[in-house]
């Protein structure tokens, strides 16, 4: 975040607008909450992260549809004051306007470079800490130091590591996008399971909302079809979508995908509707009229649930 001329006020939320590390560190804390079925607090810090103004304003109408989605499936929840605030700028009061400037990144700079100072051993010890399980938000933090880092031979050590070690789809996307913000070009050649992959590292998208148009056509068409009807199955469906992409990114089927034809559009949609529904465990829907498929496609479509769970399973 940032805040501009802040001062202590009813109307200082106006000035605070949240950048994208902000918007990722705070979806991961969302994802934990859930996860640990805190939906209180999950209630809290939506309507808290909703009061501000951001540009990614996909994720801003993912989150108010959790909130109310939240609300509506936990009526109790509704009490709850949203009386939330943010200390995160308290020190911030103290320092003069240029310093209030700063933004995300160079803040992280100067801590890794003050971290540095005390510790030769300090960007060794985040490359290893990015070889020990579990794959959790940890992971991330670590990429997007790493991404900031001042060191002249952390790029070829980030290319090494990515074309040596075996891991986990989503961990090598996030790697590829590392050396994309920092600066590295070039082609990278890795293994996907049984297969060879060979991509340009500048190539790689930085965001979901820059992947190929025919890549999200399917948790779009979902979207458009079940966001009235279903939001809790929208909206997880839109984030298992998204990491599926991310995992099989540069391989012979996000190829495949990228290129397909409309009609192959329909059936992913569906696809990724029955195998959400399973997680969920929800009542089976007629996908196949919702999408308008028929007993033809019925082979594409299992083959499809199929991918989008492998996807997810660490090579």
């Amino acid at each position: 975040m940032t805040i501009t001329n802040a001062k202590k006020s009813e109307s200082s939320k106006a000035n605070v607008v949240l950048f994208p590390k902000t918007y990722d560190y705070y979806q991961l804390e969302l994802t934990r909450l859930l996860e640990a079925e805190r939906y209180k607090d999950a209630v809290q810090l939506l309507s808290f992260l909703l009061q501000f103004e951001g540009e990614q304003r996909e994720i801003r109408e993912e989150w108010n549809s959790l909130y109310h989605w939240l609300l509506q499936a936990f009526p109790d929840l509704r009490e709850v004051e949203a009386t939330v605030t943010s200390t995160i700028h308290t020190e911030q009061d103290h320092k003069d306007d240029d310093e209030a400037e700063l933004s995300e990144s160079d803040l992280m700079r100067q801590q890794l470079a003050k971290k540095q100072m005390l510790d030769e051993e300090y960007i060794e010890r985040l490359l290893q800490s990015l070889k020990e399980p579990p794959l959790d938000e940890r992971k991330w933090m670590v990429l997007e130091q790493l991404a900031l880092a001042d060191s002249e031979t952390l790029t070829d050590d980030l290319i090494h590591y990515l074309e040596t070690e075996e891991l986990h789809p989503l961990l090598r996307f996030g790697l590829l996008t590392t050396l994309v913000k920092r600066g590295a070009k070039g082609k990278v050649t890795y293994w996907h399971g049984a297969e060879q992959i060979v991509v340009q590292i500048e190539d790689t998208p930085l965001d979901y909302s820059t992947f190929p148009v025919s890549l999200r056509a399917p948790a779009e068409l979902l979207y458009e079809s079940m966001s009235v009807r279903d939001p809790s199955l929208t909206y997880f469906a839109q984030e298992i979508w998204q990491q599926f992409v991310k995992a099989i990114y540069g391989t012979t089927l996000y190829k495949q995908m990228r290129d397909e034809a409309e009609p192959s559009v329909a059936i992913w949609a569906a696809a990724l509707h029955s195998l959400v529904s399973r997680l969920l465990q929800l009542d089976a829907d007629d996908v196949f009229r919702i999408y308008g498929l028929s007993s033809e496609d019925r082979m594409d479509y299992e083959r499809g649930i199929l991918r989008i769970s492998n996807a997810m399973i660490e090579d």
